[in-house]
Order: structure tokens, then C-alpha cells, then sequence
């Protein structure tokens, strides 16, 4: 199974980057690929789906408006895409955790998303916001999904203490610490450190995925491309050459690769799946 634990989706021109409208039906069409991996032509099987970030700004909307079209069409499409809750805790913690517990138990959403950079918080000071999140995300087995990649605030070493006080909260430090600086040596000596991080592989480079495979295994490697921004087939083609032979590739075993590609994902999803008493 392959699973993208990064999208973005969108009905309208959206804020803060002006970009045009990425609806669900055209993920769904993206999707479908094919895409060549392994010599097989496959599809995308399901993603992790979160507002546009500028949505996430807007005061004047509640959270449930926030991720309205996402809640929509998480709805619509159940068996393709998976509800990812994007918190600006600026917005207020309390009212926040209320909608997430609301969307786990009906909405379909399986993970939570910080975003210090765009929010403008420093995590490890920001105790206060945070702690509360982290808690909740471990009671219901979700796994939140950090950005990274952006000084200040944005740095994977900042995520070492709330990973440390936080130890049965499953953390996804995204784009391999990878924005318009690469913090992708930080990512991993931080997931070496802390066995509940995990390392999201899109806009790293191959050589350092091969860095993490090496310093973390496979286990703890996560498929998201950051699509739209990324096209979801350039974010795959990195992980598929893992297996082909050195010195381009690294021989990983294809069941490493699925492992990679959507296996790891599909284990966290299922663990966040809503039980009768959670």
C-alpha cells in the first residue's frame, strides 16, 4: 500500500502564498498515477490530507470552519484519503483539542499538525500550548506531523525536549528538516535520539534518505510529499532508488521500500483508529 502522509487540499485561492485552489478531485485524479515503482505501475492508495496552511491563520473562523473542506471530503472519498488536524494553538488550545476529539470520532482524522514557523512559536518555550496537544495526540494514538525546516522556530533540535518529555507521543518531523535550508543531519541525530520520532522523506535529498535509512532503519521512515507544492511522483522516485544496487542506490530490500512508501504510515493510522472507550 502506498500512502502520502502530506497534502495539501484546497477549494479556493487560499492566503499567506495566493495559490490557486487544489481540490480533492484532483489529488484523487493524481493519485491514480500510475506511477512506476519497482517496475509495476502503482497508485497512490490513500493521503493524509490538511487545510491549505493560510487557513489556518484566519481568527475569524472556528476550527471546525477551518477544515471544513477537509472534513468534506475526507467524508466523500473514505477509503482514499485520511483527516490530518492542523492546530494554530495561538487560536486557543482548549477549543482546539474539542474540535480534534469531535473529527477523530466522526470526522475520519487520524493525525495532528504543527506548524511553529508559520505560527511564529518557539517549542520548547512554549510549553504551556503545546503540552496539552502532545497529550492528547498520545491518549487518542495520533501522530502529529511537525514542519520543519525554518530558523527560527522550525528546527529539529527544538523537538528534542517535547520528544523526551513526551516519550508516547509519535512525532513525524516533516520534510526531513528540509526547506530553503536543509536541516536533514539535525532530523536524524534528533530521531537517533528519541525512538518515538519518525522521518518524513519529502524534499530531502537521496543521499541523505540513505542517511537515515542507515541511522534509523526503514521503520521510522514516512512517505509524504508535500503535494501541491511538491508532484507527489518526484517525492516516490527517492525512495525507489533506494533499491536499486550502489553507488546510486543502497540494495534496500523492497519490503523496505513498501515499509517506506505506505506500510509505516498504514500502522500509524490504524493505531489512531477510534476505539469504543477512545
Amino acid at each position: 500500500m502506498l500512502i502520502d502522509g502530506h497534502i495539501h487540499i484546497s477549494d479556493k485561492t487560499t492566503g499567506v502564498w495566493n495559490h490557486p485552489p487544489f481540490t480533492a478531485e484532483e489529488l484523487v485524479r493524481l493519485m491514480d498515477g500510475p506511477f512506476p515503482i519497482l517496475g509495476a505501475g502503482r497508485r497512490v492508495d490513500r493521503a493524509v490530507v490538511q487545510p491549505h496552511s493560510g487557513e489556518t491563520l484566519r481568527a475569524d473562523q472556528s476550527f471546525g470552519e477551518q477544515h471544513g473542506y477537509v472534513t468534506e471530503v475526507v467524508k466523500k472519498y473514505p477509503d482514499r484519503l485520511v483527516g490530518c488536524f492542523h492546530i494554530n494553538p495561538h487560536l486557543g488550545v482548549e477549543a482546539a483539542l474539542k474540535e480534534l476529539k469531535r473529527l477523530v470520532q466522526e470526522g475520519g482524522y487520524r493525525a495532528v499538525k504543527l506548524n511553529p514557523s508559520l505560527h511564529g512559536y518557539m517549542p520548547p518555550r512554549s510549553r504551556a500550548l503545546l503540552d496539552p496537544i502532545f497529550e492528547t495526540a498520545a491518549k487518542l494514538r495520533l501522530p502529529i506531523i511537525v514542519h520543519m525546516g525554518d530558523t527560527p522556530f522550525a528546527v529539529p533540535v527544538l523537538m528534542a525536549p517535547l520528544a523526551e518529555a513526551h516519550p508516547q507521543t509519535k512525532i513525524i518531523l516533516a520534510h526531513l528538516g528540509t526547506q530553503k535550508v536543509s536541516y536533514a543531519d539535525e532530523a536524524i541525530y534528533v530521531a537517533r535520539k528519541n525512538e518515538n520520532i519518525w522521518l518524513e522523506t519529502g524534499w530531502g535529498p537521496l543521499p541523505r534518505i540513505k542517511e537515515a535509512v542507515q541511522a534509523v532503519g526503514a521503520g521510522r521512515l514516512i512517505f509524504g510529499s508535500d503535494c501541491p507544492i511538491q508532484e507527489m511522483g518526484s517525492q516516490l522516485r527517492p525512495i525507489e532508488v533506494l533499491a536499486w544496487k550502489p553507488p546510486v542506490g543502497m540494495n534496500l530490500p523492497e519490503a523496505d521500500v513498501e515499509r517506506i512508501m505506505g506500510d509505516n504510515m498504514a500502522d500509524l493510522l490504524k493505531a489512531a483508529e477510534p476505539t469504543r472507550n477512545g
